[in-house]
């Protein structure tokens, strides 16, 4: 299949190699950024204690058999193939692609040469080492210095270099290592593109009551779990009780259980409107038993649309932490992908959600080449478990600078890219529906086209004529998204118990992803495994399955590029991928697929 050892484009990196005359290994810079990404400003006035500072620096091993692994991957989730929906086990997934023995005993023979070794340790599968050190250690290990750095807009700071080196007796055994040089911590961002008030709290007003609509519930101001239960079908859905959807958090963001409780009893379509949902905290996640006023309004929203729509089904809210070492402080915490993908692997399988919404990301320009490669093997990982995960497509449209090295071109979200997660667009309006303007659609740098969507896109490049003149902006080659769509645009929201409007594909996310776990549960129910993986599903079997939209485009780049963006047309596009849920007919599909 074509998505193998290809799936992953390598770039090379600039090397330099100090030699030494007494028989002291030489090294080699693994990684180098000319200058901090954009937004960051190296803060030289202040000042670190590096022998007080604290990192926990995670050195990652070379996986073995990756593109076997791939492939596996690809046709556990393909309809049609005889290894479809025989997910696997960790312990199975190690075991394919464990790295070599050799590699673990170089890495602790360097570390122990290097005084480490007794603050060392393997990670619970073995694919990686784990030091917790001073800065000072850390430094003195990866040939590197450490520095301070503020972004110009929020002001927060990290700790971070801009290179890195390892003994060339490594080259081959170590993939990555972090914290380094990857500042997409801070950058991390939720895809909220805007919040406003509401002043009415009215449903029948806000829900249109009055008014004749093309779909009941939807001639008001505001999408609300009636009006999406209409648009997408699921009115009629029978009540589900078992798995458990999951939602993911980070940046500190966390729900308030008053603002559900609020929502539900006036905004619930099911007879679900005392059901609630339960925290996991990993790595200095919080979730407040008392009510807060900050960083509540990505999970407020993710969480009361997956509570309303997902009817009797268990809701899991995951809380990482990730806010790199606390200058002087002694605190010991790393940054959030990495940790959250690692602690949800750790789960037996009787405790995985089947869904997953992620309405978060990252600049693919602003992250090192190869934690993108680690950190879409993870969630290659999740999938092969059998976890639908559904990730934002972002709200630049095609781009916000689109300037990649002194070059002008689209660029792309992380991990939306990755071609193991399935990518939600956004959509806008009801009568008809179309592409959201500021949706995020586009093709990877970094990743080939998945075999999964090689027709599908290869038809629109070939027969679409509305992306002809911004050709040169984009890699036609590369994998292209979003896969999907749902409506983005002024979700209804409690926040502190008043009504608040919310745009973005942070919406869209959940929505869509709620629905899957409709299909997931009456999987279960009838005896069958939930769907895992999605994309070859829905590229597949259930192409026709969704609504398709044909209007409406998405934009960006800020004039930069004239005309940038792409429009909606008839079949998949990048702007709003497949189009948006059609329950009835997703269900359909599911029923006849084992």
């Amino acid at each position: 299949m074509a998505l193998l050892k290809s799936l992953f484009v390598v770039f090379t990196i600039s090397t330099s190699v100090i030699a030494s005359p007494y028989g002291i290994p030489t090294t080699t810079i693994k990684e180098k950024l000319s200058a901090p990404p954009v937004g960051w400003v190296h803060d030289v006035a202040h000042k670190i204690d590096k022998d007080a500072a604290l990192i926990k620096l995670r050195i990652n091993l070379v996986e073995q058999n990756m593109d076997k692994f791939h492939e596996t991957v690809i046709r556990i989730s393909t309809p049609g193939d005889k290894m479809y929906g025989n997910h696997l086990a960790q312990h199975e997934i190690d075991a394919m692609v464990a790295p070599k023995q050799q590699s673990k005993d170089l890495v602790m023979d360097w570390l122990n040469k290097e005084g480490l070794r007794d603050i060392a340790e393997f990670s619970p599968r073995s694919d990686s080492v784990v030091i917790e050190g001073s800065l000072r250690q850390i430094e003195k290990l990866l040939k590197t210095e450490y520095a301070s750095f503020v972004h110009s807009e929020t002001k927060d700071r990290v700790v971070r270099t801009l290179e890195y080196s390892l003994p060339d007796f490594l080259n081959g055994h170590v993939s990555m290592v972090q914290p380094t040089t990857f500042f997409g911590l801070r950058e991390l961002r939720s895809t909220i593109s805007e919040v406003k008030p509401i002043i009415n709290f009215n449903v029948a007003e806000l829900e249109g009551a009055n008014a004749v609509a093309a779909v009941p519930g939807c001639s008001g101001s505001s999408i609300t779990p009636t009006c999406l239960a209409n648009l997408y079908s699921f009115a009629g859905a029978a009540n589900q009780t078992l798995g458990k959807m999951g939602i993911a958090g980070f940046l500190k963001q966390h729900p308030v259980k008053s603002d559900l409780t609020t929502f539900m009893n006036k905004y619930a379509y099911f007879a679900n409107k005392k059901e609630t949902y339960t925290c996991e905290l990993l790595n200095g996640g919080t979730c407040p038993t008392t009510d807060v006023t900050n960083n509540i309004v990505e999970a407020n929203l993710d969480v009361q649309y997956a509570r309303a729509i997902t009817s009797g089904i268990p809701n899991v809210y995951y809380s990482a932490g990730g806010n790199g070492p606390y200058l002087g402080s002694g605190e010991n915490t790393n940054e959030p992908w990495l940790e959250w993908l690692n602690y949800m692997l750790a789960l037996p399988d009787t405790s995985l959600p089947q869904t997953v919404s992620i309405s978060y990301g990252d600049d693919t320009a602003s992250l090192p080449t190869e934690y993108i490669l680690n950190t879409c093997n993870l969630f290659a990982k999740l999938g092969a478990r059998g976890v639908s995960v559904l990730v934002a497509s972002g709200d630049s449209g095609v781009g916000s600078s689109c300037t990649v090295g002194g070059k002008k071109q689209f660029t792309t979200i992380f991990p939306g890219a990755c071609p193991f997660v399935t990518t939600v667009g956004g959509t806008t309006g009801t009568s008809p529906e179309g592409a959201w303007s500021g949706g995020g659609g586009g093709f990877s740098e970094i990743f080939a086209r998945p075999s999964y969507q090689n027709a599908t896109v290869n038809k629109w490049l070939a027969t679409d004529t509305t992306h002809n003149s911004v050709s040169p902006y984009f890699n036609s080659t590369g994998r292209a998204y979003p896969d999907v769509s749902a409506q983005a645009t002024n979700f209804l929201v409690v926040l502190l118990g008043s009504a608040s409007g919310v745009s973005g594909t942070s919406a869209a996310t959940p929505a869509f992803a709620s629905v899957i776990q409709l299909i997931n549960s009456g999987r279960l129910a009838a005896g069958k495994k939930g769907l895992g993986f999605l994309n070859p599903w829905l590229y597949g079997v259930a192409a026709g399955a969704t609504n398709d939209i044909s209007a409406g485009k998405i934009g960006g780049c800020s004039g930069s590029i004239s005309g940038a963006g792409f429009s909606a047309v008839s079949g998949w596009d990048p702007a709003t991928g497949l189009g948006t849920p059609n329950y009835v007919k997703l269900l359909a599909v599911s029923n006849t697929t084992p």
